[in-house]
């Protein structure tokens, strides 16, 4: 048996420190990104008498799909197709893989984290926000609408302010730039121009008072909880996206019990082995829940606090092998190399580095921290030799 990451090795971080804690217990670790299909990757689906049967083909090694036991689901490139084609072509092939690779993906029997179809439905604020409120969160008043009159409506009714933001994914791409649209409070200027809700849906909820930010990481049957003191900053106090996240102090925390039952009856109600829910808590200590995203950002979250987010997702990963009998036993016979750590400054904090993940990536140190806990989205911050990525986007659709 053996474990699949379906992402982009060169700009996903958070697959090194995983690989680096699976690589110790001997598990063999294989990463397929879909961006090198259809031109230097090979997929087929054969038929058998017992249904089919999916492989990988790269570097003249096939890869058997029956033989995964885990895939953990991150963040896929999309598919690189032949420049001679027309724009036309493209778009069919570009259904056509999708249609296939999505295919592949459904007749992998394997614990899977998440699974693609999953996440797609998990994404969906609207069924979120029910969902959590049938498990017990208060969650703010809103409205999604694109009648100018209905959204005047909804502001003037609630005078303590109102806050928009996007539905999904808050990156827009400009030419050779990309905007990153900001939850932010609605202003009387935005009042002005609110005629031109009219042109999509537009996502308005109301004002909650904060005495912080929690992000709670559900990896498997284990749940991180961390306090983002938001309130520190003005620029942070309303989206902490705004300001670089490494001067903002990170307090692991425990929930209370309902809060947390909460938390992990949203993700059963999904179906997801993983989340990351945003929370905020407000200044009587009630918690008010924000959103889940499926496939969100976490290790910034580890190297900020130190706490074992790449353990716990080795350990979900080294699950899907052992519930079928084939995982390398490893507890016998076998010694982990010890870890060599040590703090660096990030932010306001001292936070642990491991060199762990230096192995892991085929270099040293300073190879690894161009790359530590990335995607190609938004909010790139250095702090020292430490560079960063802080944020939930580029969530794939294909």
């Amino acid at each position: 048996m053996s474990i699949l990451i379906v992402s982009d090795f060169g700009t996903d971080g958070h697959i090194t420190p995983v690989a680096a804690e699976l690589g110790q217990r001997g598990h063999q670790i294989m990463v397929f990104n879909p961006a090198r299909f259809p031109l230097s990757i090979e997929l087929r689906v054969d038929s058998t008498p017992t249904g089919p049967h999916a492989f990988i083909t790269w570097e003249r090694q096939d890869v058997d799909l029956s033989q995964v036991g885990s895939v953990w689901f991150r963040r896929p490139g999309g598919f690189v197709l032949p420049e001679e084609l027309s724009v036309k072509e493209v778009e069919w092939l570009r259904r056509e893989c999708a249609a296939f690779v999505n295919g592949m993906y459904a007749v992998t029997d394997a614990l899977w984290v998440n699974e693609p179809h999953k996440n797609q439905r998990a994404d969906l604020k609207l069924l979120q926000l029910g969902i959590a409120q049938r498990v017990g969160f208060r969650v703010p008043a809103y409205t999604v609408t694109n009648s100018p009159q209905h959204a005047r409506a909804f502001v003037e009714a609630h005078p303590n302010g109102v806050i928009i933001k996007g539905m999904r994914i808050p990156t827009l791409l400009l030419d050779d730039r990309a905007a990153m649209m900001y939850t932010h409070r609605v202003t009387e200027i935005d009042l002005e121009q609110i005629e031109s809700v009219r042109y999509g849906p537009t996502f308005l909820q109301s004002l909650i008072p904060k005495a912080r930010d929690i992000r709670v990481t559900i990896i498997g049957d284990e749940l991180f909880a961390v306090g983002i003191e938001s309130m520190t900053m003005a620029e942070a106090r309303i989206d902490f996206r705004e300001v670089d996240i490494m001067d903002l102090p990170h307090v692991p925390i425990t929930l209370p019990e309902p809060v947390a039952l909460a938390c992990r009856q949203v993700l059963r109600e999904l179906g997801l082995q993983f989340g990351a829910i945003d929370l905020l808590e407000t200044p009587d200590g009630g918690y008010v829940f924000l959103e889940n995203n499926p496939n969100g950002q976490w290790y910034w979250i580890e190297l900020m606090t130190g706490l074992p987010m790449a353990r716990a997702m080795a350990d979900l990963l080294e699950r899907g092998e052992m519930e079928r009998g084939r995982a390398p036993d490893y507890r016998r016979g076998f010694t982990p190399a010890p870890r060599r750590s040590r703090t660096i400054e990030v932010g306001s904090q001292s936070v642990p580095w491991s060199s762990d993940l230096g192995v892991a990536a085929g270099g040293g140190e300073s190879r690894v921290s161009a790359n530590a806990v990335a995607t190609r989205a938004w909010l790139q911050r250095k702090k020292g030799n430490v560079m960063l990525h802080v944020g939930d986007t580029d969530f794939n659709e294909r």
